[in-house]
Parts: structure tokens; C-alpha cells; sequence
């Protein structure tokens, strides 16, 4: 192996007998024109990693090059290499484990990214459900029964350090995706605040509009007002009515000045996003705000 190979081996805690199917599977980082040829295409959001092909029993590993991302290069070739250990079990050992296997993934939530992404693999190839659960178990949930960690023990010496890698890894995309549902969440608070505010806003001017040119008019009319201090009192009531309404719209105006700085940071984080997954392979999809952007006050 390559010391870039023999890493992988040794980061993932591969026991003898794991490092041995590793090894044997001939594993080689691919850059992604050549890893593309050998693992096939991708779909929108969803990234491929590593293969293990059947057909010649060797894994194929994409070249992640970006440093913080580096240890889910780990995490996949353990995957793989389990790929290539379920291969060299008997039907009689793949049959025990499919129950223990569906057990653990049941309790995974079903709006999750690891419930989503076995549902892509069951989609494309409805035999692959056990293979990849056997695959996904063994390398990134921590908590196993003891059937499946007297099983995994066979393929690691310590399984619990190539799932730290994982959850290493998963937690700055599970922090990246909740600043930005926070921040759409904002936009759309911020959005419907400005909306309402707007529309009590024009609500408000038509009125006094109306009532100025009221004003006017019976200021205009000879005999209309009967003491200067009657006129002066509407006046200034009037006056304090559109102060009132210019400093309303200056605190909406404030808001759409931060609405709008939000969704600077909100295509920002969305564009790092974009750059991470296309460090792991994944063509972007990107998340759009869910408020409208508020109208020009």
C-alpha cells in the first residue's frame, strides 16, 4: 500500500483481518474525471465518495483534497473495506445480520440525511439496502448491540475511532445547515414583519393624506376655522401624525436594511456550502430563502 493507503488503514483502527480485505481490494485515490469513470455519475445533492466494484473487488476512493474535510476520506475507505468484507461473507452470515442491521437503522429519524440516503441507495439498486446499512452502521453510528459489535470487532480494533472521524466530519455540515435555517427563519420573520408594517403604513398615510387635504380645505374656506387656536391645534395634531408616520417608516426602512444584510450572509454561507460539497463530490443544490424578498419602501 501507499503510506497515503496505509493512513486510511491505520486512522480507521482496521484490524488485521480488516486492513488485510483493505488492502486486498487494491484501494486507489482517484482524482474526479478518473473516479467518475470508475464509480459512475452522480445526482443533484448527492455525493459519491468511494465504490467498491464487484466485478474486479476493488475500491476506489475520490481525492479529497480540502484539509478539513480530509478524515472523511478515512471514514469512506472503512466504508469500502466493509464493502468488501459483506462480499466474503456466506449467505448464512449475511442473513443473520440483515435483522440486528434494520433494527439499529429503525432507529434512525426518517426525515434524517443517513434516512435519505439510504432511501437514494434503495432507489437505485433495491438490493443494495443491506450492503450499504452494513457499510453505514459499521462506520458511523456509535451505539451498536452486541451482535453487531462482537461483529464489526472482526474488521477493527477499535470501531469507535473511525465513527469519531464521522461525527467529526457530519457536525460542520449539521452546523452549517442550521445557521442557515436560522438565518431563513430570520428572513422570513423579518419579511412578514415588514410586510405587515408596510401595509399598516399605507394605510395610515392614505388616511392622513385624506385629512390634510380635509384640513386644507376647511382652512380655505372663509369661516372655516373661527379662532387661530382651533387651526393651530389641527395643525399640529396633523404635524405629530406625520412624524409619527416618518419615524414608522424610518424603523421599517431599518428592517429592510437588515433584511437584506441577512440574505448576504444567508447566500454567503450558502456559496461555503456549495464549496464543501463540492470538495465531497456533491453537485450543489443550493437552499433558497423562504420569505420573499420585501418590497421597496
Amino acid at each position: 500500500p501507499t503510506p497515503a493507503i496505509a493512513g486510511f488503514a491505520s486512522r480507521a483502527a482496521m484490524s488485521d483481518e480488516g486492513r488485510f480485505l483493505f488492502y486486498a481490494s487494491q484501494p486507489r485515490v482517484l482524482s474526479e474525471l478518473d473516479f467518475d469513470q470508475v464509480c459512475g455519475g452522480r445526482e443533484p445533492g448527492v455525493g459519491v465518495l468511494g465504490c467498491y466494484t464487484l466485478a474486479d473487488g476493488r475500491i476506489a476512493l475520490f481525492d479529497i483534497v480540502n484539509v478539513d474535510l480530509q478524515d472523511f476520506e478515512v471514514v469512506v475507505a472503512a466504508h469500502e473495506m466493509l464493502h468488501a468484507a459483506w462480499d466474503r461473507l456466506s449467505e448464512a452470515e449475511q442473513a443473520a445480520l440483515a435483522a440486528p442491521l434494520e433494527e439499529v437503522f429503525a432507529g434512525v429519524a426518517p426525515d434524517s440525511e443517513l434516512a435519505e440516503r439510504v432511501a437514494a441507495y434503495e432507489a437505485a439498486d433495491p438490493a443494495s439496502r443491506i450492503p450499504e446499512l452494513y457499510a453505514i452502521v459499521g462506520t458511523e453510528i456509535a451505539d451498536l448491540p452486541p451482535v453487531l459489535e462482537e461483529h464489526y470487532a472482526r474488521w477493527f480494533d477499535d470501531r469507535g475511532q473511525v465513527v469519531a472521524l464521522w461525527q467529526q466530519v457530519e457536525a460542520i455540515f449539521v452546523e452549517l445547515e442550521a445557521e442557515l435555517e436560522r438565518l431563513n427563519a430570520e428572513l422570513e420573520r423579518l419579511a412578514a414583519e415588514i410586510a405587515t408594517e408596510q401595509d399598516a403604513a399605507e394605510r395610515v398615510a392614505r388616511r392622513l393624506e385624506a385629512d390634510i387635504e380635509a384640513f386644507n380645505a376647511r382652512a380655505a374656506r372663509p369661516g372655516g376655522y373661527t379662532s387661530q387656536e382651533a387651526f393651530q391645534r389641527d395643525r399640529r395634531a396633523l404635524i405629530q401624525r406625520q412624524d409619527a408616520l416618518s419615524r414608522s417608516i424610518d424603523a421599517t426602512n431599518a428592517k429592510v436594511d437588515e433584511y437584506n444584510t441577512l440574505v448576504e450572509q444567508f447566500e454567503a454561507l450558502n456559496a461555503q456550502a456549495a464549496a464543501l460539497g463540492k470538495e465531497l463530490n456533491i453537485d450543489p443544490e443550493p437552499l433558497e430563502p423562504g420569505a420573499e424578498p420585501p418590497a421597496e419602501p
